[in-house]
């Protein structure tokens, strides 16, 4: 028998140590794409990198005139129920409300001291 390093490794037995499967390439989401999904799930489109929300015909509209423009933007894009940008927008005013409304008590009874 013939020393370990000496057998030679057969064809199938190199590709397969060396085999790396290759990457799927990824859908291209283009703005219309978005616009279909958005339109046929009865949602909008919410950007929230900068909190903003557009109706389908709104986003198709802006982006007919954009060209370019920045990089990975339609990945960071979600269609989302408006309901949900209500909800937050609700939360949101009873959280500042809660803030002001201990502030004032703080003001009032500070002046009511002195």
């Amino acid at each position: 028998m013939k020393p370990k390093e000496l057998i030679r490794e057969s064809e199938m037995e190199r590709r397969a140590k060396n085999y790396k499967p290759e990457a799927l390439p990824k859908p291209s989401i283009t703005y219309f794409t978005i616009y279909e999904c958005a339109k046929a799930a009865n949602h909008w489109i919410y950007d929230p990198q900068i909190k903003r929300w557009q109706t389908p015909e709104e986003f198709l509209e802006l982006e007919k005139n954009i060209s370019g423009g920045e990089p990975n933007r339609l990945e960071r894009l979600q269609i989302k129920d408006p309901l949900e940008g209500i909800n937050a927008a609700y939360e949101q005013l009873q959280f500042l409300k809660d803030r002001m409304e201990i502030f004032v008590k703080r003001v009032v009874d500070y002046y009511k001291k002195g």
